[in-house]
Protein backbone atom coordinates (compact mmCIF):
# COMPACT_ATOMS: atom_id res chain seq x y z
CA UNK A 1 0.00 0.00 0.00
CA UNK A 2 1.04 3.36 -1.19
CA UNK A 3 0.08 6.69 0.88
CA UNK A 4 -0.45 9.60 -0.78
CA UNK A 5 0.93 12.90 0.57
CA UNK A 6 -1.39 15.79 0.02
CA UNK A 7 -0.51 18.95 2.17
CA UNK A 8 -1.13 19.35 5.27
CA UNK A 9 -1.36 15.21 5.55
CA UNK A 10 0.29 12.55 7.96
CA UNK A 11 2.27 11.88 6.17
CA UNK A 12 3.61 15.24 4.81
CA UNK A 13 3.90 16.44 8.75
CA UNK A 14 6.04 13.11 8.84
CA UNK A 15 8.36 13.87 6.25
CA UNK A 16 8.59 17.80 6.96
CA UNK A 17 9.30 16.74 10.48
CA UNK A 18 12.30 14.39 9.49
CA UNK A 19 13.74 18.39 7.30
CA UNK A 20 13.56 19.52 10.24
CA UNK A 21 15.94 17.22 11.99
CA UNK A 22 18.71 17.77 9.11
CA UNK A 23 18.22 21.35 10.49
CA UNK A 24 18.44 20.22 14.30
CA UNK A 25 21.55 17.97 13.73
CA UNK A 26 23.00 21.17 12.15
CA UNK A 27 22.25 23.34 14.92
CA UNK A 28 23.42 20.73 17.56
CA UNK A 29 26.41 19.99 15.91
CA UNK A 30 27.57 23.27 15.57
CA UNK A 31 26.97 24.48 19.24
CA UNK A 32 28.93 20.74 20.25
CA UNK A 33 25.54 19.14 21.95
CA UNK A 34 24.65 15.81 21.70
CA UNK A 35 21.65 14.33 19.53
CA UNK A 36 19.78 12.46 22.81
CA UNK A 37 18.13 14.67 24.98
CA UNK A 38 16.74 12.61 27.29
CA UNK A 39 15.19 15.34 29.84
CA UNK A 40 13.43 17.09 26.69
CA UNK A 41 11.90 13.63 25.18
CA UNK A 42 10.41 12.76 28.60
CA UNK A 43 8.80 16.61 28.80
CA UNK A 44 7.71 16.26 25.15
CA UNK A 45 5.98 12.52 25.72
CA UNK A 46 4.33 13.65 28.89
CA UNK A 47 2.78 17.00 26.79
CA UNK A 48 1.66 14.35 24.15
CA UNK A 49 0.18 12.05 26.14
CA UNK A 50 -2.14 15.28 28.03
CA UNK A 51 -2.48 16.33 24.39
CA UNK A 52 -4.23 13.23 23.19
CA UNK A 53 -6.53 13.08 26.19
CA UNK A 54 -7.59 16.17 24.73
CA UNK A 55 -7.81 15.23 21.65
CA UNK A 56 -10.07 12.07 22.58
CA UNK A 57 -6.83 9.66 21.37
CA UNK A 58 -4.95 6.85 22.94
CA UNK A 59 -2.20 8.71 25.17
CA UNK A 60 -0.68 5.33 24.43
CA UNK A 61 -0.59 5.32 20.40
CA UNK A 62 0.54 9.32 20.78
CA UNK A 63 3.02 8.64 22.98
CA UNK A 64 4.76 5.65 21.17
CA UNK A 65 3.85 7.60 17.88
CA UNK A 66 6.20 10.08 18.81
CA UNK A 67 8.74 8.10 19.93
CA UNK A 68 8.98 6.92 16.96
CA UNK A 69 9.25 10.68 15.72
CA UNK A 70 11.77 11.15 18.12
CA UNK A 71 13.44 8.04 17.26
CA UNK A 72 13.89 8.52 13.22
CA UNK A 73 14.93 12.03 13.87
CA UNK A 74 17.95 10.30 15.93
CA UNK A 75 18.65 8.44 12.98
CA UNK A 76 18.99 11.15 10.57
CA UNK A 77 21.06 13.11 13.23
CA UNK A 78 23.08 10.01 14.04
CA UNK A 79 24.20 9.80 10.09
CA UNK A 80 24.06 13.49 9.92
CA UNK A 81 26.64 13.98 12.58
CA UNK A 82 28.83 10.61 11.14
CA UNK A 83 29.02 12.88 8.35
CA UNK A 84 30.21 15.83 9.35
CA UNK A 85 33.09 14.34 11.93
CA UNK A 86 34.12 12.12 8.94
CA UNK A 87 34.06 14.58 6.18
CA UNK A 88 34.85 18.33 8.00
CA UNK A 89 34.62 20.22 4.51
CA UNK A 90 31.30 18.90 4.57
CA UNK A 91 30.14 20.12 8.06
CA UNK A 92 27.40 23.24 8.11
CA UNK A 93 28.89 26.63 8.74
CA UNK A 94 26.78 27.70 10.73
CA UNK A 95 23.76 26.63 12.60
CA UNK A 96 20.62 27.68 12.82
CA UNK A 97 18.92 28.50 16.31
CA UNK A 98 18.18 25.19 18.18
CA UNK A 99 15.25 27.05 20.19
CA UNK A 100 13.24 28.13 16.90
CA UNK A 101 13.69 24.65 15.93
CA UNK A 102 12.34 23.39 18.70
CA UNK A 103 9.47 25.97 18.73
CA UNK A 104 8.75 24.47 15.25
CA UNK A 105 8.69 20.96 16.48
CA UNK A 106 6.20 21.65 19.32
CA UNK A 107 3.72 23.28 17.06
CA UNK A 108 4.44 20.38 14.26
CA UNK A 109 3.45 17.61 17.30
CA UNK A 110 0.04 19.06 17.49
CA UNK A 111 -0.70 18.81 13.81
CA UNK A 112 0.42 15.38 13.87
CA UNK A 113 -1.41 14.37 17.08
CA UNK A 114 -4.22 16.52 15.36
CA UNK A 115 -3.90 14.46 11.68
CA UNK A 116 -3.64 10.95 13.76
CA UNK A 117 -6.59 11.78 16.17
CA UNK A 118 -8.67 12.22 12.57
CA UNK A 119 -6.97 9.61 10.33
CA UNK A 120 -8.44 6.08 9.60
CA UNK A 121 -7.29 3.37 11.78
CA UNK A 122 -6.26 1.51 9.44
CA UNK A 123 -2.13 0.25 8.92
CA UNK A 124 -0.06 3.27 6.84
CA UNK A 125 3.46 2.62 5.33
CA UNK A 126 6.16 5.49 4.53
CA UNK A 127 6.08 7.16 1.09
CA UNK A 128 8.73 5.83 -0.88
CA UNK A 129 11.56 8.14 -0.95
CA UNK A 130 14.74 8.66 -3.09
CA UNK A 131 16.62 10.69 -0.28
CA UNK A 132 18.75 7.72 0.86
CA UNK A 133 18.97 9.88 4.47
CA UNK A 134 15.60 9.26 5.05
CA UNK A 135 14.91 5.68 3.99
CA UNK A 136 14.90 4.21 7.65
CA UNK A 137 14.00 7.03 9.34
CA UNK A 138 10.80 7.38 7.70
CA UNK A 139 10.39 3.28 8.22
CA UNK A 140 10.63 4.15 12.06
CA UNK A 141 8.38 6.75 12.17
CA UNK A 142 5.89 5.02 10.40
CA UNK A 143 6.38 1.75 13.45
CA UNK A 144 3.12 2.69 15.36
CA UNK A 145 0.94 3.65 11.99
CA UNK A 146 2.08 0.39 10.70
CA UNK A 147 -0.48 -1.46 12.93
CA UNK A 148 -3.48 -1.61 13.09
CA UNK A 149 -4.50 1.35 15.02
CA UNK A 150 -8.19 2.08 17.31
CA UNK A 151 -10.83 4.32 15.86
CA UNK A 152 -10.50 7.97 16.90
CA UNK A 153 -12.38 8.35 20.08
CA UNK A 154 -12.26 4.48 20.41
CA UNK A 155 -9.60 4.73 23.60
CA UNK A 156 -11.97 5.53 26.45
CA UNK A 157 -9.77 8.04 27.88
CA UNK A 158 -11.90 10.49 25.90
CA UNK A 159 -14.15 13.52 28.20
Amino acid sequence: MCTTVTADSLPELILRRLVISEQVAAAKFGAGRPVDDPVREERELARVRALARDLGLDPDLAADFLSDQIAASKQVQHRLFARWTAHPDERPSAGPDLSVLRAELDGLTVALLDRLAASVPEPLTPPETPHELTQEPLRTAYRTLARQRPAPGASGNGP
